[in-house]
This record gives structure tokens, sequence and C-alpha cells, in this order.
């Protein structure tokens, strides 16, 4: 990665901090042009956008994001987790409850598969599938996510 670029995202996350949500999207869509590959800045960016009201466009760009990061005959990585982890909380904000699901879904799955366990997305999936009406199904996430 660039060094350009992380200068970038670092002004980025230090803009939003502050609450200047428009520095902040400028800083990390500078840094992303310069490093298309970059897994944070790219999550980061989505999520500005998400905040701003272009969910669906940040959606597209972890969207992007996730086809790049899986590529066919590699294992899946915690960047992937995140990507699909993000793309769900993006989707939440644009009101799409099913592809968040099925994102979150993607992420505990990619997780289990690499040792990285996303005991926190079954709370996340019951509270997605009451609000679609399936509310057996969110009971078996709740008490997924009350085991030890």
């Amino acid at each position: 990665m660039s060094a350009i670029a992380r200068r970038y995202y670092v002004r980025g996350v230090e803009a939003l901090r502050r609450g200047e949500v428009d520095g902040a999207r400028d800083e990390l869509r500078a840094a992303l042009e310069i490093a298309p590959y970059y897994v944070e800045a790219r999550i980061a960016y989505a999520g500005v956008l998400a905040r701003g009201g272009e969910a669906p466009r940040g959606a597209a760009l972890l969207r992007e994001g996730v086809t790049t990061e899986q590529r066919p005959g590699r294992p899946p990585s915690p960047a992937l987790v995140r990507l699909h982890r993000s793309l769900g909380e993006v989707l939440i904000a644009a009101g799409d409850y099913r592809g968040a699901e099925h994102a979150f879904t993607q992420a505990a799955e990619l997780g289990q598969q690499i040792g990285l366990p996303q005991r926190d997305l079954a709370d996340r999936l019951a509270r997605l599938r009451a609000k679609t009406g399936r509310f057996a199904e969110a009971l078996e996430q709740l008490l997924l996510a009350a085991r030890p």
C-alpha cells in the first residue's frame, strides 16, 4: 500500500472524528483512488457515503471490494470478513434487510472457516430476521447468541 494513500486515509479518519463528513469523504476517496485494494479505506469511505445518504453507492463500493478480495483458489481472509460485515451495515442504512442478512451470514461463515468467530453477528441476524417477520428464525439466532 502506498504511504500517500495511508496519509489520506489517516486524515479522512481524523476528519470523521472531528465530525467533518465532507472532508472525510474527500480524503477517503483520494486514498481509495490511489490504492484501490486498500480495504480499510474502502470500508471507511463506504461508511461515510452511507452516513451521507448514499448507502446504495457505498454498498456498490463494498461489493466491488468483495469481488476483488474473493479470488478463486484463495482462502478467505479477515479483510473479506470485514468487507461483508461492513456491507451488512451499509445495507441496513439502505433499508435492504434481506441483503444485510445475507452479508452478515457470509461474514459469519467466512469467519468460521478461518477461525475468526463472529459471535456478535448472531444477535445482528436475529434482529434482522425479526425485522423481516421471521420470528422463529430470530429466536434460533438469539439462542445461538446466548451460548457461551
